[in-house]
């Protein structure tokens, strides 16, 4: 491997702000008889999903460790037997780094068409790349470094600039494009900056609300943001240093990667039926099914359309046929919400006719 994969993926002792512990002579002693196991005595990609094999066997996922005030330290983690895929994630790294294989901890700080988040490992190949497989659509993918990061958005705000919480910190890199075909996003922002705001933001909705996934730098009221996944819904932002603030319609960036811009022009209402407000996803520890979440009968259901801003257009009660509403601007963003939930139903747009769940 490279000097500085080494550096970055085996040499560190301290994977997050867990507790700091002495796990790498315990976990060299675990592994000691790898490499007479392995069929290719070079592949750690073989090594690494050994090690996998036995760590995924040490620690099971809880949601329950997403409400613990810190990543676990490896002690902790081995007498609870259970955390979230960040500890998991931290646990896999540690084997691999005892080991001298070259693993990153690579994450999305919020997936594009579901709620949550997301951590997990990558094997590095010599030349410090690498990926693995995703269970769900990502904007943005992000890898953890030791080392402080000179162009992290921290950096690039000016004196009296916050940074969104998920951006705010100083080590992390970019790695979208060793994962996805991506697009680079130019954004004429039509709203004003806010004082001291020098960066904008791409939000993705998730858990209901619009979160912050990617930055750039304003010039001349544009905004040009590098290497985004597609198949995504985003939200050009501002952010105030309490809140994001539109800063632009919302816009889609399709597969092929073309960019839709979705604004409502106000002519030719459209309506449209629904049946389903949720694609379930499942979860990517648990490996559940995918599903649909179909709309219930009996149940009351109010729709929001974007216009600088979720707006009412009115609620119905969906009976044996399909909820219906009518007159709707068209080309706009819509988003249909259950009486009394948590509000983490999916945005959609209208495609011939029908919703498009995003």
């Amino acid at each position: 491997m490279s000097f500085e994969a080494f550096c970055e993926h085996v040499l560190p002792y301290r994977c997050s702000d867990e507790p700091l512990d002495s796990w790498r002579g315990p976990l060299m002693e675990r592994f000691a008889g790898l490499e007479a196991e392995l069929k290719d005595r070079q592949s750690a990609a073989e090594a690494s999903g050994k090690i996998g094999g036995v760590v995924g066997g040490m620690v099971r996922f809880w949601d329950l460790y997403y409400l613990h005030p810190t990543d676990q330290g490896y002690s902790e983690m081995l007498a609870s037997g259970a955390g979230r895929c960040e500890d998991i994630s931290n646990l896999i790294s540690y084997a691999n780094r005892a080991n001298a294989i070259a693993v990153a901890s690579d994450y999305t700080p919020a997936w594009a068409n579901r709620d949550n988040n997301h951590a997990w490992n990558a094997v590095l190949g010599p030349d410090g790349r690498g990926r693995a497989g995703l269970s769900n659509v990502a904007a943005k993918i992000y890898r953890k470094t030791f080392a402080r990061q000179a162009d992290c958005w921290a950096e690039k705000a000016g004196p009296e600039e916050s940074v969104p919480r998920w951006l705010a910190g100083r080590q992390f890199v970019d790695v979208t494009d060793q994962y996805l075909e991506t697009t680079d996003v130019t954004v004429d922002l039509a709203t004003p900056a806010p004082e001291h705001s020098t960066l904008a933001y791409l939000c993705v909705f998730n858990g209901g609300e619009w979160i912050a996934i990617h930055g750039a730098e304003v010039r001349d009221g544009r905004a040009t943001f590098d290497r985004m996944g597609r198949g995504v819904l985003l939200l050009p932002a501002w952010y105030d240093g309490v809140e994001l603030i539109p800063a632009a319609p919302p816009l889609t960036i399709e597969k092929d990667g073309a960019v839709r811009c979705l604004r409502a022009p106000g002519e030719n209402p459209v309506a449209v039926e629904i049946t389903t407000t949720k694609p379930e996803t499942g979860d990517a520890d648990t490996r559940r099914p995918i599903q649909a979440i179909q709309v219930q009968p009996g149940q009351r259901y109010e729709l929001f359309v974007w216009q600088d801003g979720w707006q009412s257009h009115g609620d119905a009660v969906a009976g044996d046929q399909p909820v219906r509403f009518e007159s709707l601007p068209p080309g706009a963003l819509y988003w249909v919400v259950g009486e009394n939930g948590r509000r983490l139903e999916r945005p959609f747009t209208i495609v011939g006719g029908r919703p498009r769940l995003w």
